[in-house]
Order: structure tokens, then sequence, then C-alpha cells
């Protein structure tokens, strides 16, 4: 159930597209390069299902709920902020990625996605200087940079 009360519909043959096409955020991102579903010993796997297929609402009651028993975790909140960005609670998505990077200053994924948040939010300026950050932690080939870049640009 989502936060409005309804109960979200997604069809057999609609994740079946997904799944066949790739037609998805890849965890990896959402995470900032990481090849596995876990974080600190902590599993990800059903956060980054609920993330990667658009079940936003879903992704932040779970979270939510990992996190009472796992606080210091900025894969967490990364996935939290970028489940809120993309529902469009913007205040709680920039404090979220705040969160993620007192944790973890050099959360390559967290950089990228606030950048991306500050572009949404007028605030071109900041997104540069995550840019910046983002080049001195993985240099101009890693697929953060690169994303953010391409924003930044557009």
């Amino acid at each position: 159930m989502n936060r409005k009360g309804k109960t979200p519909k997604i069809t057999s043959s609609c994740a079946m597209f997904v799944f066949l096409t790739g037609a998805t955020t890849t965890s990896a991102l959402a995470m900032g390069s990481s090849n596995t579903w876990t974080s600190d010993g902590t599993d990800l796997s059903a956060v980054s299902e609920l993330v990667d297929t658009g079940m936003y609402d879903m992704a932040v009651d779970k979270i939510e709920t990992m996190l009472k028993d796992d606080p210091d975790n900025a894969d967490l909140y990364n996935y939290l902020a970028y489940s809120q960005r993309n529902l469009g609670d913007y205040d709680s998505a920039g404090q979220n990625y705040e969160r993620a990077l007192m944790i973890n200053p050099e959360h390559v994924g967290a950089l990228e996605y606030q950048g991306e948040l500050f572009l949404k939010t007028g605030k071109p300026e900041l997104a540069q200087e995550n840019l910046a950050r983002l080049e001195q932690i993985c240099g101009t080939d890693c697929a953060e940079y690169k994303e953010l870049a391409g924003k930044i640009a557009n």
C-alpha cells in the first residue's frame, strides 16, 4: 500500500518487460558503483528491487524500517533520498543525501544524486561542487561523474 492508501498495480507482463528489456535503473547506480546488494552486512536486495521497479512509496517504508536497525548506513540513506526525490519530496531527499554524506563523505552515488537534486531545485553551482568532488574521488571516467556532468551540460 502506498502513502495515499492505494495498492500499486504491477502486472506480471509489465514486470517481465522490465526484466527482459533491462529497462530499470540499476541498484548499482543508486548505490554508486557497487556490484553487491549488501552494505555493511545489510541485505539491500529488497530495497533495490523496489527502487528499480519505481515503487518508491514502498521503498521509503522499507528503508525507514531498516534504518531503525542500521541507523549509520549511508547506502540506506542514499536509497531513501533517491526514492524521496523521485516522489517529489525534495526537502526530505536533501536531508537524507546530507545524512548519507555525513556517514560517508565519499559516497559517489549520494554525491551524484544530490547533484541532480541541486539541478532540479535551481542550484547549479552546488551541482558543480558535487561534480568537482566526484572528480577528486573517482576521476572523470567513473559512471557517477559522467552522469552528473551530462545532466549539468543539458
